[in-house]
């Protein structure tokens, strides 16, 4: 079995005790919905792995992967009015808990 490091910005919420089934079934009939309005930024799944610990579940609007000697400005992740109100319309959707407000979550996947 190989291991992978991955590590990545997400604008995003992590969710309070929820299987990433039930948040990926729920963002499926989010999108539905949406597609058919034409509204709203879309909303992806993150599961993140640990060192043998169980799975975080991330809910986000966009993402960038930091290659390894990557340095980047922490003024260069800036926030949106947009992003969060559509982070938090998605929380509500999927009748979960955020466990802070959306903003940047840096993430290293060990899996």
């Amino acid at each position: 079995m190989s291991v992978q490091h991955s590590f990545y910005a997400v604008y995003g919420v992590e969710l309070a005790e929820v299987d990433w089934w039930v948040v990926d079934e729920g963002l499926t009939r989010l999108r539905h919905i949406r597609s058919a309005h034409s509204e709203g930024e879309d909303v992806q799944l993150y599961t993140i792995s640990g060192n043998g610990g169980p799975d975080r579940v991330v809910i986000g609007v966009t993402s960038e992967e930091l290659p390894p000697g990557t340095c980047r400005p922490a003024g260069d992740f800036t926030g949106s009015v947009d992003r969060d109100d559509a982070l938090r319309r998605a929380v509500d959707f999927l009748n979960c808990h955020a466990l802070a407000e959306p903003g940047w979550l840096l993430v290293h996947d060990f899996s």
